[in-house]
């Protein structure tokens, strides 16, 4: 509705509009195309890692020894203690 309300507005609009669209939908080709060979290339140095590389580096994503550490550190604080 807000998109026909500005195009209704003016003939001069049209035109503006529709080198919008197009460049927007080639951004998001672009980006879409970056975002593929991105990815092309992380497959390819996961491929090349050892066994043991490749576990390192899935703890290490996933952000294991952090999330560790964070259980280790919570403790009671007394909160709830009725006194």
């Amino acid at each position: 509705m807000v998109n026909k309300t500005i195009l209704s507005f003016s003939k001069k609009i049209q035109p503006i509009w529709d080198i919008e669209k197009g460049v927007a939908t080639e951004s998001i080709s672009i980006a879409k195309e970056e975002a593929l060979t991105f990815l092309a290339q992380e497959r390819e140095k996961i491929m090349r890692m050892t066994h043991k590389e490749a576990l390192k580096e899935l703890i290490k994503v996933h952000k294991i020894e952090s999330r560790i550490k964070t259980i280790n550190a919570i403790s009671d604080n007394g909160l709830f203690t009725l006194k």
